[in-house]
């Protein structure tokens, strides 16, 4: 054997040792608090498996278009009247028009229309003209500003789901918008379904809130916070409700941070919404403006210098506050709070009173694009969201989950140890070569799964069962290309070489057919069939690395075999 074949069989080698790892701790069903084994994860079970909330939410988009289309004419107005043009009537028309349609109706000097038209065409884009009469101008929000106004809303009220089942303690729960008016939300494990409702229904609360920096620099407060916990013995456990575990760090805190203030955290997660970093922050309890004062928040680039940041407007009452609160702590750092968790701590610069901005600093432009998007999201989170409506809900027991597993692995089994015998008698020792590559290749699928964090549900089994059935059929192409060319008199070596060779492009061609219908189904799919899909796309980049790479060892190992033994036919 050469030192490259041995290479390739140590690789091989370290590749299964780690995934037998990674899957061990799900085989053997251990307990993750208890056990000593190094690696603590499992394979994440998806609602269909373990049980849990299953919910439809219709989002009501009527009261935002009519609260987009007041403050457009009110807008609209104020831009006219900068001008010059006066408005002599403005009013919001919803009857006689489709509910999710309403209009704005603008009377003014007839000799001034052409002046409001062009104004209208050059700085409303987000207008469209429905209607006209002498002195009156009737206007519609634009089909291109109603579809961002439906994105944006959708996308606020999946961030303040979000935020909502943080206190479940929820693994891997699924939220999703379906359509352009519904967000489908599972929760693997909740059983209270009226808790689960009130929580997710209920409004983001934003708060405007003075960091402490006078009382605690920031590594006062860390060290602080490790005292606390060290000596009160207050951990946070990821799944646990983290509002819990805030509330007995400030109870621990009394007597050593004032009197009015309080620790909250900033929480950075990964793409898999596992928690990073947790930054804390001593925040004055009293929160002077709240999300009930907001407005709107969008994201627009500084002309200066190109950047990103997020632009904020409050109502007359918030304005006033506002102005007050940042007036009177000029140089100190505003927390911006939602649902008690930090997401943005800017230094005030000046008095900022019905509009604001908050800067977001250096960094890649795509990764504060990026950060300005998500912020602007959470900041419109506290502000009044669309109504919420429960269109559907569905329990799903853990003994239905249970009894699912234990049938979809019964079935996988079964059909497995059936390829298995089949292609073992059929093919022989070339047979057995396979179906031992078709169990490692179950062995890579498994543990893929648990290294991405990603969710088994029954159909990502059914997933796993078809990619053994896709394997064989790899097998099977290499097999008979080997066969044909032992018929055109090739050597047992010769005939692998090629065979293997020529039915490598079957192979490959086959495979990304069907990724590219897995990458379909992950894209536009929503919960069980984008676990299938997951699955099915893990499995085929394992069956090329088994059926090529794998079968290909195992092969030269049989042919340094059967030189040993001076066989002149191999089994196939």
């Amino acid at each position: 054997m050469t030192r490259s074949w041995w290479g390739k069989v140590l690789l091989l080698a370290f590749v299964t040792i780690l995934s037998v790892v990674y899957v061990y701790p799900t085989v053997a069903n251990l307990n993750l608090e208890t056990t000593k084994f190094p690696f603590k994860q499992k394979i994440n079970l998806g609602l269909d498996l373990q049980g849990g909330l299953y919910m439809v939410l219709g989002v009501d988009f009527n009261k935002v278009f009519k609260e987009s289309i007041d403050r457009q004419g009110t807008s609209l107005q104020a831009r006219l009247k900068e001008k010059g043009v006066q408005v002599t009537g403005l009013k919001t028309v919803q009857e006689n028009v489709a509910v999710d349609d309403p209009r704005a109706h603008i009377e003014f000097d007839p000799a001034k229309r052409e002046e409001i038209y062009q104004l209208v065409k050059k700085e409303y884009w987000t207008l469209r003209l429905t209607d006209e009469k002498p002195g009156v101008l009737e206007f519609g929000l634009s089909h291109e500003f109603r579809t961002e106004i439906r994105d944006r809303t959708l996308n606020q009220s999946i961030e303040v789901i979000r935020n909502r089942i943080d206190e479940f303690g929820v693994s891997e729960p699924s939220i999703a918008s379906q359509g352009t008016d519904r967000v489908v939300v599972e929760l693997p494990g909740v059983k209270d379904v009226n808790r689960a409702k009130d929580l997710i229904g209920r409004t983001a609360r934003l708060e405007f809130k003075i960091v402490d920096d006078k009382t605690m620099n920031d590594e006062q407060v860390s060290s602080l916070v490790r005292e606390l916990e060290k000596n009160n013995n207050i951990v946070y456990k990821e799944g646990s409700k983290f509002s819990e575990y805030v509330a007995k760090l400030n109870a621990a805190a009394q007597g050593k941070i004032a009197e009015g203030s309080e620790i909250a955290f900033a929480r950075e997660k990964n793409v898999a919404g596992q928690e990073t970093s947790r930054i804390p922050y001593l925040l004055f309890s009293k929160a002077e403006v709240t999300g009930d004062d907001l407005q709107d928040a969008n994201v627009n680039i500084d002309p200066e210098n190109q950047r990103p940041n997020v632009s904020f407007s409050l109502n007359p009452r918030g304005a006033s506050q506002f102005e007050k609160l940042t007036g009177d702590n000029i140089g100190k750092r505003l927390a911006i709070v939602l649902d008690n968790i930090v997401h943005s701590a800017p230094v005030i610069q000046s008095r900022i009173g019905g509009n604001g901005q908050i800067t977001l600093g250096q960094g890649d432009p795509e990764g504060l694009m990026k950060e300005a998007k998500d912020l602007a999201i959470v900041l419109r989170a506290g502000a009044l969201p669309a109504q919420l409506e429960f269109l559907e809900q569905r329990v799903v027991g853990p003994s239905l989950g249970q009894d699912s597993i234990n049938k979809g692995a019964l079935a996988s089994l079964i059909g497995s140890l059936g390829v298995f015998f089949f292609i073992a008698f059929y093919y022989r020792v070339s047979g057995t070569i396979a179906a031992f590559s078709l169990l490692l290749n179950v062995l890579f699928v498994l543990a893929t799964l648990v290294g991405l964090e990603a969710t088994l549900t029954l159909p990502g089994i059914a997933g796993i069962a078809l990619t053994v059935g896709i394997a064989v059929d790899s097998n099977v192409v290499i097999f008979e290309r080997i066969r044909e060319e032992l018929r055109l008199g090739k050597k047992p070596h010769g005939a692998i070489e090629a065979g293997f060779q020529k039915a490598f492009r079957t192979i490959l061609d086959a495979n990304v057919t069907n990724a590219a219908a897995a990458v379909v189904l992950l894209m536009y799919g929503t919960g069980p069939i984008k676990g299938f899909a997951v699955t099915l796309l893990i499995g085929i980049v394992t069956t090329l690395f088994t059926a090529v790479f794998v079968c290909r060892l195992a092969f030269d190992a049989y042919l340094r075999w059967m030189e040993n033994r001076n066989v002149q036919s191999i089994s196939i």
